[in-house]
């Protein structure tokens, strides 16, 4: 007779071939940044994720060697590190007691949530530490259990590389010490903090090995990198409101051009349709509240992680990276607070399972590159050219990749990225003029229709407003169900 226990194998496969054959067709500026780091070997050691470049060198260079791409290796190493974090979701939830029909229910509702499949299908740095950090959990659960204290001298080695994969899982880490403080033991936290202290160290050897001095202003200056290039925290109304955006996107994908499928073929509103009378169908087949928690010394460890993790995300102006984990988190909960949760989690990923990947895995494998692509070629091949782009890094990131050239001087900010950024628009407008001037060719992509996002929020009317001084003249333009993207040639206003 078949066994329900290979259904956990068989949602596993299922999930990696997802992520295989379906990776983001359009990657963003970071993945370009992170493939070309990686390619030509210039920035391996990131402070904020330290590990990801050199890990991402060391699976990726045989490939290369074999001719195959390096930002596509790179997306095959995080749909496999996704599926290997969803096996450790598997096995956390058999100390759990869940049966298994529930673990392969909420491997599905894990695996398919938006945020695990937008990184499992592209070059990001937060999915590595997903991984790390369950692994971990799965030791700390094993501590909760047993009493053994060397699960926690694990639990510290796991969670400490999840850290060094990316510095935002020290919220993980500090849920773990809460913990371990609020049990009154202190071998098991002075075990689990000085196998912790690894962590600091690695950071000194690398700064040491990168500089080859230790001065205070050079290890500051490594780990305070992007705080010392704008990066800050900070809470405001626009934060808070991207914030629960964000977090609702961690669970299933809102996006502007959902509503440019819709408008481009009213079919593509039949799998919202359908999304919809399930969701309403849950609401029918919500759980009950359990009057006593299972596991609650655990239970509630993961949700002051799920806390720590949201507050920073506030923090950062509402980053959507920062809650890849909460939607991960959550679906291992509800079964500890709740009873009856059998039909509304198996309806709940019926939901999510055909939303997510109708307006989310779908999408964003087909959408096309090819302007950002027109344009970079353009960047490489003429040297008379000057382009205002909408995502200047995003186009400088594609031509390191493409050349190795890591100081692009012909790329510039749009209007808008400068107003956002304090900086006058009169210097670009000077830019603009003198090249006009001197007979320079000057491309831009900031105007025309555009996908309502969060860019498209923050900037408003900014860059139209800014080139209603100039003649636009149309180069190129893509058509797709996503939206219609265009090239425009810069000229004097007669």
């Amino acid at each position: 007779m078949f066994s329900r226990k290979y259904f956990s194998w068989i949602i596993l496969l299922l999930l990696l071939c997802l992520y295989l054959f379906f990776p983001s067709g359009a990657s963003t500026s970071d993945a370009w940044y992170y493939a070309a780091s990686i390619k030509y070997r210039g920035e391996l050691f990131h402070p904020h994720h330290l590990l990801y470049n050199p890990l991402g060198y060391f699976l990726s260079y045989l490939p290369a060697k074999a001719g195959i791409d390096v930002l596509g290796s790179l997306k095959v190493l995080n749909a496999l590190f996704a599926v290997s974090a969803l096996f450790f979701v598997q096995r956390l939830l058999r100390l759990l007691d869940y049966e298994n029909l529930l673990v392969v229910v909420i491997t599905g509702l894990t695996g398919l949530s938006f945020a695990v499949i937008r990184f499992a299908t592209e070059n990001e740095t937060y999915i590595v530490p997903l991984f790390f950090a369950l692994v971990a959990s799965n030791t700390f659960l094993k501590y909760l259990l047993s009493g053994e204290n060397r699960y926690i001298l694990f639990t510290g080695i796991w969670m400490t590389a999840a850290v060094l994969f990316h510095q935002t899982y020290i919220f993980w880490w500090l849920g773990f010490l809460f913990s371990l403080i609020s049990s009154q033991r202190k071998k098991p936290v002075l075990i689990y903090i000085l196998i912790s202290l690894s962590g600091p160290i690695i950071y000194l050897l690398v700064i040491l090995i990168s500089s080859g001095n230790l001065r205070y202003e050079i290890i500051t200056g490594f780990i305070l990198g992007d705080a010392k290039e704008g990066a800050y925290l900070s809470i405001t109304a626009r934060g808070l409101f991207f914030s629960l955006v964000s977090l609702i996107r961690s669970f299933i994908q809102v996006h502007g051009y959902i509503f440019n499928l819709a408008r481009s073929n009213i079919l593509f509103l039949l799998p919202g349709i359908i999304s919809v009378i399930i969701a309403i169908t849950a609401l029918y087949r919500l759980p009950v509240k359990n009057k006593n928690i299972s596991y609650p010394r655990f239970a509630h460890t993961l949700l002051i992680i799920i806390l720590l993790q949201f507050i920073f995300a506030i923090l950062a102006a509402g980053n959507a990276e920062f809650m890849v984990m909460i939607p991960v988190l959550t679906f291992i909960l509800i079964p500890l607070f709740t009873v009856k949760y059998e039909k509304f989690l198996m309806t709940i990923l019926a939901g999510i399972a055909l939303w997510n990947i109708s307006y989310g895995l779908l999408p964003l494998h087909f959408k096309s590159a090819a302007p950002e692509q027109f344009l970079c070629n353009e960047a490489v091949r003429r040297q008379d050219l000057i382009i205002i782009a909408s995502d200047d890094q995003l186009l400088k990131n594609m031509v390191y990749y493409q050349t190795g050239n890591n100081n692009v001087s012909n790329i510039y900010k749009s209007p808008a990225t400068l107003n956002i950024k304090g900086i006058n628009m009169k210097t670009l407008e000077y830019i603009i003029d003198s090249a006009l001037v001197s007979g320079i060719t000057i491309y831009t992509d900031c105007v025309g229709p555009s996908v309502v996002s969060r860019a498209s929020i923050m900037e408003g009317n900014l860059n139209s407003d800014f080139f209603r001084d100039y003649e636009l003249r149309p180069v190129r333009t893509w058509s797709s169900v996503l939206g219609t993207k265009s090239v425009y040639s810069v000229l004097r206003k007669l």
